[in-house]
């Protein structure tokens, strides 16, 4: 959780001499005789923070004030679900040994975790982290984000750390059981998006508030995203682990990619009456979005504990295309300086069909896994913040 805190804090520091870039005129930045990475980083600030000539300002409104800062909750339910389909067959020479089949299944327990903590920003430039309150363990799971958005584009990279027990069914021995130890959950996502109508439609409108929709309207999108899913049970669970044939992790790499609508519907709007401050602005946006993607690349790695002692025997595997969903829906209020926003996100990303062969020499069998996995997670935020 430190280092965190500390890379956030150090990616502000760095950037805080160079944010005197919104003073700067693009002719200005022709002749400054700075260093090279100098005159690039003042701008990238120039286009996260300054409004842009190509706005339709009948549509949008690019608030003057930069900083922002506030207070979040965050309210997660995350779901993994993996089934794997094992056929048992003796290797050549090995004897008399029968083949078997059949199917084991995986699963976080379900629950909702409550988390509150800070969000902060410079122009199109947000970060978050929250804990875990009323947590069971004296691990709390966490969360972290940091955004980064223009006129037209978006990233988004966020991290969930779960640990939660790991329900297991059917294997080889069909039996059902649920770990002793919680197992760990991590959920770590890179998004990015290009919405077409950057002119009059600004997608974080009903999120964050610092551009600011007049008058209903929305557009197509484009989207990506990298997910990174991993599943681990405790080492010290060697009961629950010999019931999963020492199955113990799987890890996902996905890329996906796919594009859908997103509409802003103005339910009101009241201009400023002191533009350079933003006073008497009234404003209440709804946004809804929708993003039917594809799981074009898919890398999973599976790990087998051994013995105490030895590393854990790990295989590659790849899965199939797969069809991926995002969903998102905010109500953004503003009102002079202060905004409050109110936002579900909706995520289903996973794998099927990847296969694999494992040898286990010892036991003189073959191992033909087939595999199908979903990570799924309902996010809630409620935020309040305050521009300056």
């Amino acid at each position: 959780m430190s280092k965190k805190i500390i890379l956030l804090f150090s990616i502000f520091l760095c950037a805080t001499p160079l944010l005197h870039a919104q003073d700067v005129t693009v002719d200005e930045e022709i002749d400054d005789a700075s260093p090279w990475i100098v005159r690039a980083a003042k701008w990238g600030f120039h286009l996260l923070t300054d409004p842009s000539s190509r706005l339709d300002t009948a549509y949008i409104y690019h608030t003057p004030l930069r900083w922002t800062g506030g207070l979040e909750t965050t309210h997660i339910s995350s779901t993994v679900d993996l089934h794997s389909d094992v056929k048992e067959s003796p290797l050549p020479g090995s004897g008399t040994l029968a083949s078997a089949e059949y199917g084991m299944d995986f699963s976080l327990q379900k629950r909702l975790y409550h988390k509150v903590g800070a969000s902060f920003g410079y122009g199109g430039l947000s970060g978050g982290y929250g804990v875990e309150v009323g947590g069971r363990t004296k691990d709390r799971n966490s969360y972290f984000s940091l955004g980064l958005s223009g006129n037209s584009v978006g990233v988004q990279i966020q991290n969930y750390v779960i640990k939660e027990y790991i329900e297991k069914t059917g294997g080889p021995y069909g039996q059902n059981a649920l770990s002793d130890y919680p197992g760990r959950l991590r959920d770590f996502a890179v998004d990015a998006y290009y919405v077409f109508n950057n002119r009059r439609f600004a997608y974080s409108a009903a999120y964050k508030g610092a551009k600011i929709q007049r008058r209903s309207v929305g557009s197509w999108m484009v989207s990506g995203r990298y997910l990174l899913g991993d599943l681990t049970v405790d080492e010290r669970d060697k009961a629950f682990l010999e019931i999963t044939d020492r199955l113990g992790r799987y890890i996902t790499n996905q890329v996906s990619l796919g594009g859908g609508y997103s509409f802003n519907w103005v339910l009101l709007h009241r201009d400023p009456t002191d533009w350079s401050k933003s006073k008497g602005l009234r404003n209440l946006t709804l946004n809804l979005t929708a993003l039917p993607m594809a799981s074009v690349y898919t890398h999973v790695d599976s790990y087998h504990f051994q013995e105490e002692g030895k590393e854990p025997f790990q295989t590659h595997f790849d899965g199939k295309l797969a069809l991926a969903l995002q969903a998102h829906a905010a109500l953004g209020f503003c009102w002079d300086r202060f905004s409050v926003n109110v936002q579900a996100h909706y995520n289903r990303f996973g794998f099927d069909h990847a296969t694999q062969t494992l040898r286990d020499q010892q036991r003189g069998l073959r191992y033909d896994v087939d595999s199908g996995a979903r990570f799924q997670d309902l996010t809630a935020k409620v935020q309040f913040y305050v521009r300056f």
